[in-house]
């Protein structure tokens, strides 16, 4: 437990901020001074490559912190900015740093935190591994299914937060790329699709080729052979 004098008490009431869509949070090479806890909203993560042009690495939704590098980094590794409107808590790091060093809870939350932040960008590497347009973007639609259900929220339907331009060049696609992997979804049958709208109708068959499996409209994948916590998240 802390004591009274420990942290002073302005100091932990943590800042909320709302960002509209498109504004900047940080930028790759800001000191970093804080974690953010995204309480509604979407943001994107995003880094220079070899052209100058920002490449989008990650995306955090509500519940994800944001920044968690900044736990052994001095500086912002990469550009933050709102994917739509987003509310956000700030979370000072010295104050996060001084209630760590005194509650071992605190430290096993920013453990978590980072571990988890490493996790999102392992995720988004290895959609990015696979040649296949329809199999990076049926991976991409898979993990955001999987985001809503671990947010105990449906995800048979839903409108995505980010743009088709977002979303290729996140995958390193083209936009038309993006459109037409959607396009060969929808005529498989697995999903439909409308703007950002989408509706999954064959979840077993989305994995499928998320996991770079041939189109085949023969093939179903046997329900016993899915991952017991594919079937259940389903």
């Amino acid at each position: 437990m802390l004591g009274r004098n420990d942290i002073p008490a302005d100091e932990l009431r943590f800042r909320s901020s709302t960002l509209v869509k498109g504004q900047l949070l940080f930028e790759e090479g800001d000191r970093a001074t804080s974690l953010y806890m995204v309480r509604s909203g979407a943001m994107s993560a995003s880094r220079a490559n070899v052209y100058g042009a920002q490449q989008i690495l990650s995306f955090s939704l509500r519940g994800d912190l944001v920044g968690a590098c900044s736990l052994h980094e001095p500086r912002h590794q990469v550009t933050v900015r709102a994917v739509q409107r987003t509310a956000l808590c700030e979370l000072p790091l010295d104050v996060l740093h001084r209630l760590s060093s005194i509650n071992g809870g605190v430290a096993r939350f920013l453990r978590k935190a980072l571990g988890k932040e490493l996790k999102r960008n392992r995720e988004a590497r290895l959609q990015l591994a696979v040649p296949r347009a329809d199999s990076r973007v049926a991976s991409f639609l898979a993990w955001y299914a999987g985001a809503l259900i671990e947010r105990r929220v449906s995800a048979a339907r839903f409108r995505l937060p980010m743009s088709r331009v977002e979303i290729a060049n996140h995958l390193g696609l083209a936009v038309e790329s993006v459109s037409r992997a959607l396009a060969e979804l929808r005529a498989e049958g697995i999903l439909e699709a409308s703007g950002r709208e989408i509706e999954i109708l064959d979840s077993c068959r989305l994995w499928e080729v998320a996991c770079s499996m041939q189109f085949r409209r023969a093939a179903r994948v046997p329900a016993q052979r899915l991952p017991p916590d594919v079937i259940a998240a389903y």
